[in-house]
């Protein structure tokens, strides 16, 4: 038991030795002076503490090296590089996603190209139905202008509420009409949208995804 202990004593000791021998051999500090001339001592002066120093052993074998402190212009850039490179992960994974959903939703370009099909043809549909409700309107609008145009020619003012009425076909055919164009406006943005996605398709499938 003695000796045990005794061994245990012995190694701590070693340690502690080993410990202070290599903090011993470490304690040399060299920097660089203003007019770029190497200097060594036990501590760097404060006035070059942030321009980086190194630690070298009794035999001058380097044990560490610590850079110069970073400029707020190096960490200004260092900071928009990472969020340069965080934008770049955030649309990485976004378009992994996406391209996740795409295969997982289609299984061939001629799936792809159903699914457009069908929402040209869903908006057409809106397109004829509105185009359809213009006519009907346009039909009124030429019987109310056409009436006015009689109270004129006989020498008396049209009514204050026909007036009005030619006023609200004309503001409906006017929404019509803006409703219209951006339904086709719509469409186009469709075969944009599914044409790209045709294309990512064809790309992931060649990647055998």
């Amino acid at each position: 038991m003695k000796s045990t202990t005794r061994l245990i004593l012995i190694t701590l000791f070693s340690l502690v030795a080993i410990t202070f021998a290599l903090h011993s051999q470490a304690a040399i500090k060299c920097w660089t002076n203003k007019e770029g001339v190497k200097e060594c001592g036990d501590r760097v002066p404060p006035e070059y503490s942030q321009t980086g120093h190194q630690e070298l052993s009794e035999q001058g074998v380097i044990v560490e090296e610590t850079g110069r402190a970073k400029t707020e212009e190096e960490l200004e850039e260092e900071k928009k590089l990472a969020a340069i490179k965080a934008e770049e992960d955030r649309i990485a994974a976004e378009q992994a996603k996406k391209d996740q959903i795409l295969l997982d939703t289609f299984s061939s370009v001629d799936d792809l190209q159903m699914a457009r099909d069908g929402k040209i043809a869903a908006i057409e549909s809106s397109i004829s139905l509105a185009q359809k409700r213009n006519d009907k309107l346009q039909q009124d609008l030429d019987k109310w202008v056409e009436k006015a145009a009689t109270e004129e020619r006989s020498g008396k003012a049209p009514p204050e509420d026909l007036l009005k009425d030619i006023e609200k076909l004309r503001g409906h055919i006017n929404d019509n009409n803006t409703f219209i164009t951006e339904k086709r406006a719509e469409q186009e943005a469709v075969k944009g949208a599914y044409a790209k996605d045709i294309e990512r398709f064809n790309e992931l499938k060649s990647a055998g995804k």
